[in-house]
């Protein structure tokens, strides 16, 4: 008898150890994952190629997402170096959010494309997926779904919006770009248990999809076109248009009530007094709202000589529309600290633009704490980004070798020291010279001088787009470092 109940008891203990424990043993093995997945008649995430092409730069994706994902992408792309597209045809979510993102950050490192085909359905972990594309597009008739995400008795919004729980999803989201306002959004739109699928306003409003052309693209190309005469001191009121209604559209803040800060200077070559005008806005920070990191381009050129047009495609149109895209960004992902972003005038005739910012600061020279200038930054044939400063200013050499660790750009350092009689001098040579001069830390992106320098052939048409951009990016990942972890003078 106590045989027959000890064996009972057994069979009770083993019955509630699989009731309890068996899932949770399941869901924490890829084997389990798949277990549990078909057992629900869903299907395993699998990537796949379709046709005979002897290139395979396309592969296709369906099913559920889980902890095998990671290493199936990293196969796929370890194994196909060609590949440029991922197909979303039906991805409705994931069981491994920790792994999602992981094999996200993979394709967007890759600087793969996503796309999702006619009458494709992809949904909430796949939709974080599908974000991780370079370049964005959904097909007029596919769905992209959202929702909010629950763990036990707690639902997101439970949470205050500074939890822990938070971050994962609002980092990863800051790195691919997409606005932080979409992720409270999504926790709004349905419940964990239920689809909003996203309609063509809410897809435009939260930049899930990338244009063909993207904003940075368009606004250099029309700094950069002959209808803005190339920019020159006092005949580029086009610019001045351009960039004071951007800063309007992303509500950037005002000194003294208006973006323009008209200033006087006397030209060095006619000895008269001419007129100027910088363009300044900026973002609060959220944190050291006293404390001001100043971004600067100049948007000037050189204007019309001997009739010919000047457009200054790379010099400095480049620096100026980075400048627009990062107070977008910024405007969306409030920093810590208070960013100024200023387009300066009057460079090109002796920088004159900032020395005026400088001698006449909206805010005490003492709150800035650094300038982060960028100046030709759209092509090299080379792939080659200088960083100069860093030589004056060694703390921040950690920080840019830290953020560019993954670039895939020749990040080269130089052109800040006095004594290399090998590389020109360059801390005086564009609008950090100003910041240099007052003593304040001040970095530059900049590349060495082309055959179009300054030439008529210094038009939208030669720069190198994917140079551009990843140096944008380079930027924008420094920027947000020093940000989030401002260095100690050394």
């Amino acid at each position: 008898m106590k045989k027959i109940v000890l064996a009972l008891v057994v069979i009770a203990i083993i019955f509630v150890g699989v009731q309890f424990y068996f899932p949770d043993i399941l869901y924490s093995s890829t084997w389990g994952q798949r277990i549990m997945l078909r057992l629900e008649g869903d299907q395993v995430a699998e990537f796949y190629f379709e046709g005979d092409k002897e290139t395979k730069d396309t592969v296709y994706m369906k099913g559920v997402i889980y902890s095998g994902t990671l290493d199936d992408i990293k196969e796929v792309l370890q194994d196909n170096p060609e590949l440029t597209t991922l197909v979303m045809v039906d991805v409705p979510g994931s069981i491994d959010d920790e792994v999602n993102l992981a094999a996200s950050k993979e394709i967007r490192k890759q600087g793969v494309d996503t796309y999702i085909p006619k009458d494709g359905m992809v949904a909430s972990g796949g939709t974080d997926m599908f974000l991780a594309g370079e370049k964005r597009k959904i097909h007029q008739t596919a769905k992209l779904g959202v929702h909010s995400w629950g763990g036990g008795e707690m639902a997101a919004l439970d949470y205050p919006r500074d939890h822990k729980e938070h971050k994962k999803y609002l980092e990863y989201y800051a790195v691919m770009g997409i606005p932080l306002d979409f992720y409270w959004y999504t926790l709004e739109a349905a419940p964990a248990e239920d689809i909003h699928w996203m309609t063509e306003g809410e897809i435009e409003k939260y930049e899930v999809v990338t244009s063909a052309t993207s904003k940075l693209l368009q606004n250099q190309k029309k700094l950069a076109s002959d209808a803005f005469g190339g920019r020159a001191t006092g005949n580029n009121l086009l610019a001045q248009e351009l960039i004071t209604s951007y800063f309007t559209e992303i509500g950037l803040g005002k000194f003294d009530d208006d973006y323009k800060q008209p200033f006087t200077f006397i030209d060095e070559e006619t000895k008269k007094q001419r007129t100027g005008t910088n363009i300044v806005g900026f973002v609060e920070g959220t944190n050291h709202t006293e404390q001001y990191i100043v971004m600067s381009a100049h948007y000037d050129h050189l204007g019309v000589v001997n009739d010919t047009i000047y457009n200054g495609a790379d010099d400095n149109a480049s620096g100026t529309a980075a400048l627009m895209e990062l107070a977008g960004y910024f405007s969306k992902n409030p920093p810590e600290h208070s960013i100024i972003f200023a387009a300066f005038d009057a460079e090109e005739l002796g920088l004159h633009g900032s020395t005026h910012f400088v001698d006449h600061s909206p805010i005490p020279l003492q709150n800035i704490i650094l300038n982060i200038n960028m100046d030709m930054i759209s092509r090299n044939s080379n792939n080659e980004i200088y960083v100069v400063g860093t030589f004056q200013y060694p703390e921040y050499k950690s920080m840019v070798d830290k953020v560019s660790h993954d670039s895939k750009l020749n990040v080269s350092f130089g052109h800040d020291d006095p004594t290399d009689s090998t590389r020109a001098f360059w801390m005086n040579s564009s609008d950090n010279g100003p910041f240099f001069k007052k003593m304040i830390p001040n970095i530059t992106f900049s590349e060495e001088d082309h055959p179009d320098y300054h030439k008529p052939s210094d038009d939208f048409e030669n720069i190198d787009p994917k140079f551009y951009k990843n140096v944008v990016q380079l930027i924008l990942e420094f920027t947000k470092e020093i940000d989030q972890n401002f260095p100690k003078a050394q």
